[in-house]
């Protein structure tokens, strides 16, 4: 597997793992945990499209009775307490939030793997009062574009302001946050003497991730 986003999310999971992989596109994950030896892996997507692809790239590797392959949205009419461990990435926090609401869907799940495209305060806060703890984080860059994946796992944590907006803090995430403070800096640009409220929202933003840029 040459894709680093998807490398980071297999490195989180275990061939012990009972795996469900809800939004699986091609099943590249499902596939990969597969070929390393885990014997109970669910594919999901809401496309079916998608579903036909992934099915076809299973076939190919000759992965049929390793993987099983199911049409739905999240985690709708799926056993999932035949399952301990949920992988959900590539998609937008309120769509992750929205599969993960149901609380009692849950009750059988001891790590979550998620990667989502936007709004990561909102899905760390999320998380955070759902009684997961963010365990850890990897944070890639690819095709120049950087991709946060986090692992939660059951327990009570209170995040800092910091950790909420930027994640767990990490010395090799240098990159990672010198790019966010770049952008930060365009935006300010963007919005001064247009939106008060907006450019206080940034710098405020802005001065939290200069404590990390600081312990660097």
């Amino acid at each position: 597997m040459k894709q680093k986003r998807l490398q980071a999310i297999c490195a989180y999971l275990n061939v012990q793992d009972k795996i469900i992989d809800v939004g699986c596109d091609h099943a590249y994950v499902a596939i990969w945990m597969a070929r390393l030896g885990t014997q109970q892996i669910l594919a999901t997507d809401i496309h079916e499209e998608s579903l036909n692809m992934a099915r076809k790239n299973i076939q190919k590797k000759g992965l049929e009775n390793k993987i099983a392959l199911q049409l739905g949205d999240g985690l709708e009419d799926i056993s999932v307490d035949e399952y301990d461990t949920l992988v959900i990435a590539g998609m937008g926090t309120s769509t992750i939030i929205h599969i993960l609401a149901d609380s009692m869907k849950l009750k059988t799940i001891k790590k979550i793997i998620i990667q989502s495209n936007n709004d990561l305060d909102i899905l760390r806060t999320f998380m955070e009062n759902r009684a997961y703890t963010l365990s850890d984080e990897t944070v890639v860059e690819e095709k120049k574009h950087f991709y946060v994946v986090m692992k939660y796992v059951p327990g009570i944590q209170k995040l800092s302001l910091e950790e909420r907006y930027f994640g767990l803090f990490k010395k090799e995430n240098e990159k990672y946050y010198l790019y966010l403070e770049e952008k930060y800096n365009c935006l300010l640009k963007k919005v001064k003497d247009k939106d008060k409220q907006s450019y206080q929202k940034i710098e405020k933003e802005k001065n939290l991730l200069s404590h990390y840029i600081q312990a660097l």
